[in-house]
């Protein structure tokens, strides 16, 4: 059984790093490529909000009893074949997975560059998620 004060713990969380992740798009790209902390927080508060978003699939999937994936873009699909997510946006947050894995296992070759695009145009993409997976929340039991 899904613990409910867990998931909601993760979404608070989600919702705060996404707060974070806009204060840095205050910064222009020269002035983001130049500076490596703000890369770092980047790397870090991206790399956690895709955590959360994984966490938050995993927990309505067990809660519900749905198939077990077995990859975190799998994690995605699941929720969009129980009608949780569209199949637009699930492709979008297959591609946070993917980010997720650059960020962790590749994080010698992050393109500062195309994170700091994805700053300034894909965090919509994890709104919706949000939106679409809160939909689901008052469905678990406490």
């Amino acid at each position: 059984m899904v613990d409910r004060s867990v998931f909601d713990r993760r979404l608070e969380k989600l919702e705060l790093l996404l707060r974070h992740l806009r204060t840095l798009t205050s910064a222009d790209r020269a002035a983001f490529l130049d500076d490596e902390a703000l890369q770092a927080q980047a790397e870090r508060w991206l790399h956690l909000t895709v955590e959360c978003a994984i966490d938050l699939a995993n927990h309505l999937i067990a809660d519900h009893g749905w198939k077990s994936p077995s990859t975190n873009r799998e994690t995605f699909q699941v929720l969009a074949q129980n009608g949780v997510l569209n199949a637009d946006l699930a492709r979008q947050m297959e591609g946070w997975a993917g980010l997720r894995n650059i960020l962790v296992h590749l994080y010698l070759e992050i393109d500062h560059g195309k994170l700091f695009d994805i700053l300034t145009t894909d965090l919509p993409e994890i709104e919706a998620y949000v939106a679409a997976v809160t939909r689901f929340v008052p469905d678990l039991e406490d």
